[in-house]
């Protein structure tokens, strides 16, 4: 009599439209169905482990979301529950408490929440929503965290910029504060306002005509405006809504003078030159014969007295110690010079001491932050860096992410940098998160114009060697295009190979090979270098099981151990993962199902060889809805390695209760009404309804293991291979090899049920799990074309499986 056997299980679940696909290796590995198993690399499937209930959400009526927390290498692990206006924390599988379960506010609604984007930095986790300011979720201890919004006004922050203006819309900044007045008495380090300009009193005096008082060096080009100022800002166009307001911008003006030279006039000088902007690099010479000391003094506010300090020091003794110190600012500044002599009899004629201050670049690019609405064209504003005019001007840019313009919706790290997606993708300085100030070196910010026919948006960004990028239309890499030359805005090129288009989820860097989703939310693909030229490519995870992902999926993870795996929680509560061992060929899909739907999932990375898995679950309990915080078991393979029945756990919603000689068990309100599998000391009781929050045991038991069954089910693909197919069979009998698996039923094609025999269960003793070849079953198939098996094993008991062998007749076709 023929014979067939399946011997590993790791080709995952296929379409039914692989049915007839006898001739790819896929075929004898794969399988029809293949749900609550997990497959392993080596060809064995096992029972997925069931869950703890832990608690229930704060919100029976709302969805909410685990996002996962670790904020050192030997640190214990933390979720965090992220729902409709509140932040929940969990550690070490318990809710942190202070007094009751601790929680902070938050602004995000149940609609936004699986749309938001985390990226964790040490103790920050970074949070970025298309519709919401971008956020930091900081943690000071585990009871004591905030949430808190970035302030690019607040130095050395600098907010990203859209280009510059290609209108011929203005910006004129009028209705200064100080503005200077005729017949008033100024004092030397006074400031007041004046055509567009700001000044400083050189020397005391009654204001009488400012051009004669200006003639008479009275006053000094104090360099515009000051921060802190808080002028009216007027647009020659509608551009101002009331969403402007927090907005930040930059108007540029180009300076008449880029050196500032100041000579000595005496030999017992006390003043000082005049303030003088200075950005980016800047050249500070001294000349003259004497013997002077010479100050470089430094501020961002001139406008405040005492607010100068002494950035360098130079002793000028006759010609031999002039000195010329090249500066390279990263912010915008106010630099002057002073003299002090040290000696009388210094010659003033044409070898007179002179220090000058001499800058490269001959803009001032101001910046200020709306803070009123007028109208349309007029609005309020807060200086935050100095400008040195108020005059009308087209060149000035508005800040790229704002309430007007939309936030970003994607996040990462590369290579010391932080990244945002948006239209574009907008990259910090290297170490300096919240600072994109554009510099003339490496170490500027800058932005990649994605530049792609149609509307494209950044919906996802993952760091690996390059910056991968995903829009809603293609698929490309930021590299950096000479390796022997840092990083930065002048070397970098942007790559579209693919365009298949994206997924609003976060893709997951898996080893080398980053899987997003496409828009649909169907179709997992993968993109990685081919080594062709460093063509990307990006072929579809789901054209094998193209119904895997039916409906769309919500969320997904992935979790490195013990096995790389991709999980995508879908739209009608199922889980669908794929085990994804890339270099080994093996891509396996399967499904976890429950008595309820799986809403979110979290994955934390642990230092053992099981990462940490939890789920947010809608169940019912006694007709009325909620939904649990519960936590996948770890420990359950070694654990049968280890013949550790007693701890067994394949049961979902499930609780661990242990006592001395317990003959019923009680604190089961989250399962009342609800039909429970019970495991005593390791061995399987009938299942009970629980009532009044217990239930009873059926003899005295020790540790007692209580939850929600649920049923393992394989269905291997159909009996064929390319000779036998379309012949007529009829299965008659079948072998299961298992290893540590409870008792097990079979049928052929959805006929009668036949159950594989093991050892009689007895009280207080748990059972003998099997291992190895089943007796031979008899099976009463019928004759057809499309023979299949299905094999099905309920917890709380495991069930393992390593082969099947089938014997059958084969008739003509």
């Amino acid at each position: 009599m023929p014979k067939a056997s399946q011997i590993t299980f790791n080709g995952g679940e296929l379409t039914e439209f692989m049915d007839p696909r006898v001739d790819t290796a896929k075929y004898s590995k794969g399988c029809q169905t293949l749900e609550n198993f997990t497959p392993m690399p080596f060809g064995t499937i096992l029972s997925a482990p069931g869950t703890e209930h832990i608690t229930t959400t704060k919100y029976a009526d709302r969805k909410a979301r685990l996002v996962p927390f670790s904020f050192s290498k030997d640190a214990d692990l933390m979720e965090i529950e992220v729902g409709h206006e509140y932040f929940r924390f969990f550690l070490n599988q318990a809710p942190v408490l202070s007094g009751s379960i601790y929680e902070i506010a938050s602004p995000y609604q149940e609609e936004d929440l699986f749309e938001l984007q985390f990226e964790q930095i040490n103790d920050i986790v970074m949070i970025v929503h298309p519709d919401y300011e971008e956020r930091m979720l900081v943690r000071t201890a585990n009871d004591n965290w905030s949430l808190d919004t970035i302030d690019y006004s607040a130095s050395p922050n600098y907010p990203a910029l859209a280009p510059t203006n290609i209108t011929d819309t203005t910006l004129e900044l009028t209705d200064y504060a100080n503005p200077w007045v005729t017949s008033t008495s100024y004092a030397v380090d006074d400031y007041a306002f004046e055509g567009g300009k700001s000044y400083r009193c050189a020397i005391a005096h009654t204001s009488g005509v400012f051009a004669t008082d200006l003639g008479d060096e009275k006053w000094e080009d104090a360099g515009g405006l000051q921060i802190g100022n808080t002028p009216t800002l007027t647009s020659s166009t509608d551009i101002f809504s009331a969403n402007s307001i927090g907005q930040i911008i930059s108007i540029s003006h180009d300076r008449e003078e880029v050196l500032q030279a100041y000579m000595a006039k005496s030999n017992d000088v006390t003043g000082h030159s005049a303030a003088f902007y200075a950005f980016g690099d800047v050249v500070f010479e001294t000349g003259g014969i004497a013997n002077w000391t010479v100050y470089l003094e430094e501020t961002k506010t001139p406008g405040d007295s005492s607010s100068w300090k002494t950035r360098r020091k130079f002793d000028i003794e006759g010609a031999s110690r002039n000195e010329r110190v090249t500066l390279s600012l990263a912010e915008p500044i106010f630099l002057r010079s002073r003299f002090e002599s040290k000696s009388t009899g210094t010659s003033l004629g044409a070898n007179q001491p002179r220090l000058t201050i001499e800058v490269s670049d001959p803009t001032v690019k101001g910046l200020l932050k709306v803070t009123g609405y007028t109208s349309a064209t007029e609005v309020t504003a807060e200086v935050i860096e100095p400008f040195l005019t108020g005059e009308a001007t087209i060149e000035w840019r508005e800040q790229y992410f704002s309430k007007r313009r939309g936030y970003p919706r994607a996040i990462c790290f590369h290579k010391e940098r932080r990244c945002l997606g948006g239209d574009d993708v907008l990259l910090s300085q290297p170490g300096n998160y919240f600072n994109y100030r554009e510099r003339n070196d490496a170490d500027s910010g800058f932005m990649v114009g994605v530049n792609r026919n149609g509307a494209p948006h950044v919906q996802w960004l993952e760091s690996l060697r390059e910056l991968r990028v995903g829009t809603n239309l293609a698929e490309g890499v930021i590299v950096q295009e000479n390796t022997t030359e840092a990083f930065g805005y002048n070397n970098y090129d942007l790559r579209w190979d693919t365009n298949h288009g994206s997924n609003k989820l976060r893709a997951e860097a898996i080893n080398g090979t980053v899987l997003y989703l496409q828009p649909e939310g169907r179709t997992l693909r993968n993109q990685e270098i081919t080594g062709i030229e460093d063509y990307y490519s990006s072929n579809a995870e789901t054209t094998l099981a193209d119904h895997i992902l039916e409906g769309g999926v919500t969320q997904t993870a992935y979790q490195r151990q013990r096995y790389p795996t991709w999980h995508g929680v879908r739209a009608d509560g199922e889980l669908a993962s794929m085990l994804y061992e890339k270099n080994q060929n093996i891509f396996a899909w399967y499904r976890r199902k429950t008595d309820g739907e799986i809403e979110s999932i979290s994955v934390n990375p642990r230092a053992d060889e099981e990462d940490q898995v939890c789920y947010i679950v809608k169940r019912s309990v006694n007709g009325s809805t909620v939904r649990n915080v519960e936590y996948v078991k770890i420990g359950q393979y070694r654990g049968l390695q280890n013949d550790e029945t007693s701890e067994m756990w394949f049961v979902d919603d499930g609780i661990r209760v242990e006592g001395s000689g317990m003959t019923s068990v009680s604190g089961l309100s989250h399962l009342e009404g609800e039909n429970v599998a019970i495991l005593c000391d390791g061995a399987k009781i009938a299942e009970r309804t629980v009532s009044g929050g217990s239930v009873s045991l059926d003899y005295p038991t020790d540790i007692a293991i209580i939850g929600r069954p649920y049923e393992y089910t394989v269905i291997p693909m159909f009996l064929e291979s390319q000779g036998t197919m379309g012949s007529t069979k009829k299965i008659t009998n079948a072998i299961v090899r298992l290893w540590k698996s409870g008792s097990c039923k079979m049928r052929i094609n959805e006929g009668d049920w036949s159950t594989l025999s093991f050892p009689n269960f007895q009280s207080s003793q748990a059972p003998l799990l099997q291992t190895g070849d089943s007796a031979k079953v008899t099976v009463n198939g019928d004759w057809s074309r499309n023979t299949a098996i299905e094999i099905q094993g309920r917890s709380p008991l495991p069930l393992n499986i390593q082969a099947i062998t089938l014997e059958y007749q084969m008739a003509g076709k």
